[in-house]
């Protein structure tokens, strides 16, 4: 019984063996297939890859048309850009020339200095000695100024960058305007610089003060000055 059982398996083996080998060789005996076009299908075939060919080349044509379009935008974005910080620069600058000029009103926080003449004179002091001068004005001018005033009226009129102030008899002229005692110097800009700047130690209240000159410091929320035509009537 147990060589019949080999004899089995071997039989089973040789015929799976001969199998696959007769697959084998039928499948090596086979001529490759091709497919085969015509004429009229070859033609149709280059037209649609030349199709294809035209159409990436377009494509390539329109990134490089976009890229170009981009790079332009970006100057143009750029150079906007520049245009409107000069624009800008320009506008503040013509804003403190109009400022220094008075051809604009302004208005804004600030303070306000009244210089009056002495109440009490002494029978033999010289009077000169206890009213308000020029020289006065200018040292409050000069300090107010350099504290960073944007604005100066004396008495209501504007006070320029080119203005002129003269001391005739008991008043004081600004640009060939008169002003009788006391001056009330508005000054449009931070109230709290503006008021230290004056109270400095040795600074120019004290010096007014010296000569005999009363002093009136008070600060304002809103002080409002005329453009210098419509201050003078123009």
């Amino acid at each position: 019984m147990k060589l019949k059982g080999k004899h089995v398996i071997f039989s089973f083996i040789f015929l799976v063996a001969g199998f696959l080998l007769a697959l084998g060789y039928k499948i090596a005996s086979e001529e490759p297939k091709i497919i085969r076009m015509n004429d009229e299908e070859l033609q149709e075939e280059l037209e649609y890859q030349a199709q294809l060919n035209n159409i990436d080349q377009e494509n390539k044509e329109l990134r490089a048309e976009l890229e170009s379009l981009r790079s332009d935008i970006r100057d143009f974005e750029e150079n906007l850009g520049g245009q409107e910080k000069q624009l800008a620069s320009y506008i503040e600058e013509r804003n403190k020339l109009e400022l220094i000029t008075g051809d604009v009103p302004v208005e804004g926080p600030g303070i306000s200095v009244t210089l009056s003449d002495a109440e009490y004179i002494p029978n033999e002091e010289n009077v000169n000695d206890y009213i308000v001068h020029d020289l006065h004005v200018h040292l409050v001018i000069n300090e107010l100024l350099a504290s960073g005033a944007n604005a100066i009226a004396i008495n209501g009129q504007r006070i320029l960058g080119d203005s002129y102030i003269a001391c005739t008899g008991p008043v004081i002229t600004v640009d060939g305007k008169q002003h009788p005692a006391p001056f009330v110097i508005q000054a449009i800009g931070d109230p709290e610089v503006l008021q230290a700047s004056m109270n400095l130690q040795n600074g120019v209240l004290d010096k007014l003060v010296s000569d005999h000159v009363e002093v009136n410091i008070k600060t304002s929320d809103h002080i409002q000055m005329d453009a210098v035509f419509s201050s003078e009537g123009w």
